[in-house]
């Protein structure tokens, strides 16, 4: 019941692939990758990245809640913007992946 949360919508398709993915990563990477996620702290160089940025943020993700979209608006360099998808979960390019790429077309046009 977990993976549908993570992956964002009951998509079974969507579902089966991160399955797919996520059980055949072998331990010891997915111990790697896990705690080098869970460790990283890079609040400190946001400020660095001059460059603007779109954040592209689903309007309900169960891993990381909207309040870290303005963090990083509001904290790196450049001039910033936050694009809602109207979708919920983590994963939109599994469960929504038509809605993030006209929000990515979108936002590389301008």
């Amino acid at each position: 019941k977990k993976l549908p949360l993570a992956v964002g919508a009951d998509v079974p398709a969507a579902v089966q692939e991160f399955s797919r993915t996520l059980f055949n990563m072998r331990p010891d990477i997915a111990f790697y990758v896990s705690r080098t996620v869970f460790n990283s702290d890079l609040r400190g160089v946001l400020g660095l990245v001059k460059v603007p940025c779109c954040i592209i943020q689903t309007s309900n993700d169960t891993s990381v809640p909207n309040s870290v979209a303005d963090y990083l608006r509001d904290h790196l360099g450049g001039q910033n913007t936050v694009e809602m998808l109207e979708t919920e979960g983590h994963l939109p390019h599994l469960s929504a992946p038509a809605l993030l790429a006209r929000k990515l077309q979108r936002a590389l046009s301008q």
